[in-house]
């Protein structure tokens, strides 16, 4: 699996786990209020799974986010 594809694979299983309405997550989708819907607790676990599965993670490096493409960016 690519780490598009884990990184895409990550944020679905959260948006499910949480009960978010479903959405197609992709590259340029936005993570927060108009795209995927993550709320601050969504971004918690997201923050510690990237930190448990790819070693960091872009918010504990003080950065934020705005799509599914800047994390993949923040990995490459």
């Amino acid at each position: 699996m690519s780490l598009d594809e884990q990184i895409i694979d990550i944020i679905s299983t959260i948006v499910r786990r949480h009960g978010l309405p479903e959405v197609s997550v992709a590259l340029d989708s936005p993570l927060y209020d108009d795209g995927v819907g993550l709320d601050s607790m969504c971004v918690a676990e997201l923050s510690a799974t990237l930190e448990k599965r790819l070693g960091s993670d872009p918010y504990t490096k003080g950065e934020l986010p705005a799509t599914v493409a800047d994390i993949v960016g923040f990995y490459g």
